[in-house]
């Protein structure tokens, strides 16, 4: 049986945002190897464990830049943009599901971890989950701080919609929901 590993971020909960974004990276290889070349990224951009709103934005993009060059995590990131208003437990629900279930290809069993997400959330969430057919251990909560991947996946904030372009072009990302 495959495990596959995903993480999921979210941003524009923001009144301001005009869209909810949700981006979740699907791995079924070796998680230590890409954490170590994502923390190496993150030292020499200038990012480090910091969240992603305290960064400054010129390391934002280098990090970015980085990590679309060197192809770390090429193809294992999914992003879905829906229109405000959304809800976030739908959307999330949605994106997850349709993430696994383009990356899969056998047997699999799911590890998901989402940031910042509490513990009442996480367990509707995997009964959602699993009520479509997806096949998973419980959801866990991680935080952007300390899960290198969790920090990956903040790249879907529109603020960097030209290095964004250039992914999808690229095959680095794929989108699989655009309202």
């Amino acid at each position: 049986m495959q495990k596959l590993y995903c993480y999921v971020d979210e941003s524009g909960q923001d009144p301001s945002s005009r869209f909810f974004v949700v981006a979740v990276i699907v791995s079924a290889s070796d998680q230590q190897m890409i954490r170590e070349e994502l923390e190496q990224l993150e030292r020499v951009s200038g990012t480090g464990h910091k969240k992603w709103h305290k960064v400054r934005q010129k390391n934002r993009i280098a990090f970015l830049e980085r990590a679309l060059g060197e192809g770390i995590a090429h193809g294992l990131v999914y992003v879905a943009w829906y229109r405000k208003p959304a809800l976030y437990f739908f959307t999330m629900l949605d994106a997850i599901e349709k993430a696994i279930r383009t990356s899969v290809q056998a047997d699999y069993q799911a590890r998901i971890y989402v940031d910042g997400i509490d513990q009442q959330k996480a367990l509707e969430l995997t009964s959602a989950l699993r009520i479509r057919g997806i096949s998973l251990r419980l959801i866990q909560g991680s935080r952007d701080e300390s899960e290198p991947l969790i920090r990956l996946a903040l790249l879907e904030n529109k603020e960097s919609s030209r290095l964004l372009d250039n992914a999808r072009k690229k095959d680095y990302l794929r989108v699989i929901f655009e309202s």
